[in-house]
């Protein structure tokens, strides 16, 4: 029987362990006092387990190295997951209303980790706690284990690397795994925040601070490229936010570091120009904005009336050139995105370990032999929904049958 080390208790390395312990004596190794501690927090502490959408669509779903994914989603499909998780009692539901997000029925995180923890020691897992590891051992480029913090060396045949990437560095994703794979010749692509909230240009975006919006369409050009996404959103004193929005900054991260981005908002994406004209107008002894009324928030369209500069009135007294302002901002909004708010608020990383070092078919570095590499250590990352979540859990599962 083979030794194996996964290194990280999060997610990919608790799937990987729970596999690899099928046909090995494996070991976990986790920095913290606690098994999936980014786990925990995730979605709220609700934890977004999966998607519901069938495993085809989540390649478009996939903001980075898509191709990359094949094996591991169909070897270890959402429906695989949510099959697991059933055997091993943990009740799930689906969201329709809120884009087919799967959540534990009673909206904790905690139950995953639980179920997880529990499968790893039913499995005979050796799990050691506090213990950071701060190299791998390699000989003649194959890997022999890892060492410890406090000088431990442990030895194994095989070894998992699923320590993550560098957000939410407060749960123990620093990021140290990335320079210690650098330095056994892995290609380490450059780091940025994905799903992350975004800062804008403009100064009157703070009169717009606390407002959330429902169902905006969001748009840019990136090198000729047209992204746009519907969503919800949030204006705040620094910029803009919500899920529409961290879904975009996971497609403009990498320029925005060197040049301002133009995003164009549509409010009103379900509406045409005539439409919103005959809403303006349809009670022409009433004032205008209280035809809108019912159609978007009241304090969103006091505020864009202070904006303009534009006092309500009654529908037969607005100028065609006032609606023509009024229409423009509900239907293409400007805003001049200037940058995110970085690493440290962002969900997910984008960047590491290059896929062109690993075999998607197994996970195996094509670098070190016996070294396996899941989830967010590689350059791999998606759009919010509960995607990224099940790439470490098909990840892990397809380095944990690998080894």
């Amino acid at each position: 029987m083979s030794k194996v080390i996964v290194v990280g208790g999060g997610p990919s390395g608790m799937m990987a362990a729970l596999q690899a312990s099928k046909k090995h004596d494996v070991t976990l190794v986790e920095r913290n006092e606690e098994l999936g501690k980014k786990l925990k927090v995730t979605g709220g502490g609700r934890c977004n387990i999966t998607n519901n959408r069938d495993i085809e669509e989540f390649f478009d779903k996939v903001v980075t190295n898509k191709k990359f994914l094949y094996s591991s989603f169909y070897t270890f499909t959402n429906r695989d997951l949510l099959d697991y998780f059933t055997k091993n009692n943990l009740e799930y539901k689906v969201e329709d209303f809120n884009d087919n997000k799967v959540y534990t029925k009673s909206d904790k995180s905690v139950e995953v980790i639980d179920t997880l923890r529990n499968d790893l020691i039913k499995n005979n897992v050796n799990i050691l706690y506090n213990k950071k590891v701060i190299d791998i051992i390699v000989e003649e480029d194959t890997i022999k284990g890892v060492l410890i913090e406090n000088g431990e060396k442990i030895f194994a045949d095989k070894v998992i690397i699923s320590t993550g990437g560098k957000s939410y560095s407060h749960t123990g994703s620093d990021g140290l795994m990335y320079d210690i794979l650098k330095n056994y010749n892995h290609t380490i692509n450059k780091i940025y925040p994905a799903l992350t909230p975004l800062t804008t240009k403009e100064n009157w975006i703070t009169d717009l601070q606390g407002i959330a919006m429902q169902g905006v369409e969001i748009s840019c050009k990136v090198k000729k490229r047209k992204i746009s996404k519907i969503g919800d959103m949030l204006f705040t004193h620094f910029g803009i936010t919500g899920p529409c929005v961290l879904i975009i900054s996971s497609y403009i991260n990498k320029f925005i570091e060197n040049e301002e981005i133009e995003l164009n908002i549509d409010f009103l994406p379900s509406m045409s120009v005539d439409e919103i004209s005959n809403i303006l107008r349809k009670q022409l002894n009433k004032n205008v904005l209280n035809n809108l009324k019912g159609i978007l928030p009241q304090n969103f369209l006091k505020s864009i009336f202070e904006i303009l500069s534009l006092s309500d009135k009654k529908a037969n007294e607005l100028s065609k050139s006032d609606e023509n302002k009024i229409i423009e901002y509900l239907k293409n909004m400007k805003l001049t995105c200037n940058g995110s708010k970085g690493i440290k608020t962002s969900m997910v990383t984008s960047g590491g370990v290059s896929v062109k070092e690993v075999n998607s078919s197994t996970m195996e570095s094509k670098i070190i032999k016996n070294l396996f590499l899941t989830g967010e250590v590689i350059d791999i990352d998606a759009e919010t929904g509960g995607y990224n979540l099940q790439i470490a859990f098909s990840t892990g599962y397809l380095a944990g049958i690998s080894v």
